[in-house]
């Protein structure tokens, strides 16, 4: 059921609720709102894949609903079908400068409602799935470097907004071109996915993220995370990528193993600025942009390489 695309069906008459679901149905998971309020609500909770959704409503009406989801940028994608009794070009031509994707008037032909949403709906999940292929890195599965940029940015800054703390991991396959020298590339490229696939397994939290930074470097953003969380999980991670046991006869240790930087930014770094129980000027006060922040988790990275690999080394962030 969870693979299954979902609709959200916005209208205040409970008796075009029940046609429009009939006529959608076998088409995924269906949801409904009786009011813009309520169906904002819904979306911002569990954005749908397609949202049908019914022009006038007393209160908020579906022109609202409609600019509401387009302003924000996680909801921006999301296609709206406008369902109306008003079916004159004006209203049609407003819909659509709004962001929606289609105009369907009353009464409902449900033929026509089933046949336009499949529609749109193939649309919408072709290009969620290109969209997830460009953010993928091609070998390993896990995020790449475009999409870490991409959050990477947001994260740190939200850290310093929100008053959260932030940990960055950045690790390296230790002796790894002799692993390929020895080895071969094809081998090389199984010990790139398996480490990807113990680094996920590490992972239990939907906010972090595991990606490719790299060659043989991967990178794991930890929002929310003080030093002694981000500490525990880079150990964990040796370890885990020790358990692995992928023999490498060109190594000191005899099997692959991994250093890893940990950068975190929390309580008792310099620039947190405590007044009571909150974080004042953090942003206005620390000055560290992303690209330092990287810089710093990277010098701890070749810290914990030059003090025998197979191992973490911790730098704190401060102001």
């Amino acid at each position: 059921m969870d693979n299954q695309p979902s609709l959200l069906i916005v209208d205040d008459d409970t008796t075009t609720l029940r046609i429009l679901s009939k006529a959608l149905n076998g088409l995924g998971q269906i949801r409904f709102a009786t009011a813009g309020d309520e169906a904002l609500r819904l979306v911002r909770e569990n954005p749908p894949d397609l949202v049908l959704l019914d022009a006038e409503m007393p209160g908020m009406s579906g022109f609202e609903v409609c600019k509401a989801i387009k302003a924000d940028p996680h909801l921006a994608d999301v296609p709206i079908i406008f369902i109306t009794s008003h079916t004159e070009a004006s209203m049609e031509e407003a819909g659509l400068a709004l962001g929606a994707v289609d105009f369907i008037g009353k009464p409902i032909r449900p033929a026509i409602v089933h046949a336009r949403a499949q529609a749109h709906l193939r649309l919408k999940l072709a290009m969620d799935r290109l969209s997830q292929l460009a953010q993928t890195d091609g070998l390993t599965g896990i995020a790449n470097r475009r999409l870490f940029d991409q959050c990477i940015e947001r994260d740190w800054s939200g850290a310093l907004r929100n008053q959260r703390p932030f940990s960055l991991l950045l690790l390296d396959v230790d002796y790894f071109k002799r692993y390929n020298d020895c080895y071969g590339h094809v081998q090389g490229d199984q010990c790139l996915i398996t480490i990807a696939e113990t680094l996920r397994a590490c992972i239990h939290r939907p906010t972090d993220m595991v990606a490719r930074y790299g060659g043989e470097e991967f990178a794991v953003l930890l929002p929310d995370t003080a030093a002694e969380g981000a500490l525990q999980l880079a150990n964990r991670i040796v370890a885990d990528v020790e358990q692995q046991a992928m023999e490498h006869r060109e190594s000191p240790f005899g099997h692959v193993t991994v250093s890893v930087g940990v950068a975190s930014f929390d309580h008792a770094s310099s620039g947190w600025m405590l007044t009571g129980n909150s974080l004042q000027g953090a942003k206005a006060h620390h000055p560290l942009s992303v690209s330092e922040l990287i810089a710093v988790t990277d010098r701890a990275l070749y810290q914990a390489k030059d003090e025998g690999r197979n191992r973490t080394h911790f730098i704190r962030i401060e102001g």
